[in-house]
């Protein structure tokens, strides 16, 4: 029994050594972001509360016959995407110099910047420099999911409101509980940008990115779409990590060796 114990110490021990030498190739990046992005969520209008909405203000037009959903449309300019400002926080953890990204995002949402959303992606991305410059190209392409979106549903309903004075006195009475249903989502994204390292030690960096994200979520579960594009600048820092590059300055900061 107590030769079973030092080998079960033994392999533990081995193990722990193991992952903590691993640790040392994992690269955190930290990026304050900040931009616009516009909404495409396609909802059919009629099936939501929206609609009761409408047929309440009919009443004073003399009823639906002689005030349509047609009408209602037009007044309040009722459209099916719409723009919003967007900011918050996103980390990037990679392994080693290995072409896949597992990033976090804790973003305002893209139906409300009032409001917050949650959500983790992984796919494939990387950065690459410019030959002998502090430029480099980012990219990441894959899957993401949206945890909590917690703008999506009532706000996405009055902010689809166009007429601004309508919108506005909509938002402060209209707030369906769960008016386009769930509020999560599965997404194929695409970002891509262009930065500038602006340190030595090539820790810090700001940029500019564009982006992409459709929903792919079942439209029998949710009908109502999270699509949306923009862009986007970010100042971006690296945690902890090896440096993406060596140094290209003489002299070198980091004794000639990447950190």
């Amino acid at each position: 029994m107590i030769k079973n114990a030092l080998i079960l110490t033994t392999a533990l021990l081995i193990f722990q050594n193991s992952a903590f030498a691993q640790l040392k190739y994992l690269n955190l990046n930290l990026s304050l972001n900040g931009g616009y992005s516009v909404l495409q969520h396609k909802t059919d209008f009629q099936t939501t509360p929206l609609h009761s909405l409408y047929e309440f203000v009919a009443i004073s037009h003399g009823g639906t016959d002689d005030y349509t959903w047609s009408d209602f449309e037009d007044t309040y300019q009722i459209r099916e995407k719409f723009g919003q400002p967007r900011m918050g926080f996103s980390g990037q953890l990679t392994y080693k110099d290995w072409p896949i990204i597992i990033e976090g995002q804790a973003l305002s949402s893209s139906s409300a910047y009032t409001k917050a959303s949650y959500a983790v992606c992984a796919g494939l991305g990387k950065s690459f420099y410019f030959s002998d410059s502090s430029f480099y190209f980012n990219f990441l392409g894959g899957y993401k999911y949206v945890i909590q979106d917690f703008g999506f549903g009532a706000q996405t309903l009055t902010n689809s409101i166009g007429l601004d004075q309508g919108r506005e006195l909509a938002a402060q009475f209209f707030g369906p509980k769960d008016a386009l249903g769930r509020s999560r989502g599965d997404l194929f994204v695409l970002h891509a940008g262009i930065a500038k390292t602006i340190d030595w030690y090539y820790r810090w960096s700001v940029g500019i990115e564009g982006f992409y994200e459709l929903d792919l979520t079942d439209k029998l579960v949710r009908s109502a779409r999270m699509t949306n594009y923009g862009a986007q600048v970010f100042v971006r820092c690296r945690i902890f990590g090896r440096n993406p590059e060596p140094s290209r300055f003489y002299p070198n900061p980091g004794g000639g060796r990447r950190n």
